[in-house]
């Protein structure tokens, strides 16, 4: 489904709104969130098909969408508008979603240090050890709920099975995993 079909369908649905759409989105009418949930999301999923955003990133993407209408309903002037001002937010959050991603550095991205001349397998080991024992130890300042995500990411699972597992809510788990991971990375340098 392209964007355009997505936007027509998007008009073609607006016209079906309650007058009073956006005060009752602000006042969290959980029947009007569920019916324009259902109506955007695909809006929301194109935009993360155009910005190529992977899973984790897409879910993320929905629940910032979501999370800025809820804070902005109000200062929405018309709910005609609503598609656009939903793909716009989206594709704004998509892109601070990729330039977020190039200020972090993967794991598996990080040089091996450089082995010392003449270092022995023996000291190589050692380092290894030192460096794992100062990631444990910088995990274990970690929440237990934060170190719950983050063990969880470690098996690539998504965000519904995680919420699953966690029996936490799906919209606290990317602010939750950020939150850990902006952690380890100040304890990190230090140890």
């Amino acid at each position: 489904m392209t964007t355009s079909a997505i936007a027509t369908g998007e008009i073609e649905e607006s016209r079906r709104w309650p007058a009073d759409l956006l005060q009752r989105l602000a006042d969290r009418d959980a029947e009007i969130w569920d019916r324009v949930v259902r109506s955007y999301r695909p809006c929301i999923y194109a935009r993360a098909a155009q910005l190529r955003l992977r899973p984790w990133q897409r879910q993320d993407l929905e629940q910032r969408v979501w999370l800025a209408l809820l804070e902005n309903a109000t200062k929405i002037r018309d709910a005609a508008c609503l598609p656009g001002w939903l793909s716009t937010t989206a594709h704004r959050a998509g892109m601070a979603l990729l330039q977020q991603e190039c200020r972090e550095i993967s794991v598996d991205d990080v040089p091996a240090p450089p082995d010392r001349a003449g270092g022995s397998s023996v000291e190589r080991e050692i380092l290894r050890s030192e460096r794992l024992r100062n990631l444990h130890d910088a995990i274990a300042q970690l929440s237990p709920r934060q170190r719950e995500v983050v063990a969880a990411l470690l098996q690539d699972l998504s965000y519904e099975q995680l919420a699953a597992r966690l029996g936490i809510a799906l919209g606290s788990i990317g602010p939750t995993r950020q939150r850990a991971l902006n952690r380890l990375r100040v304890a990190l340098p230090a140890a």
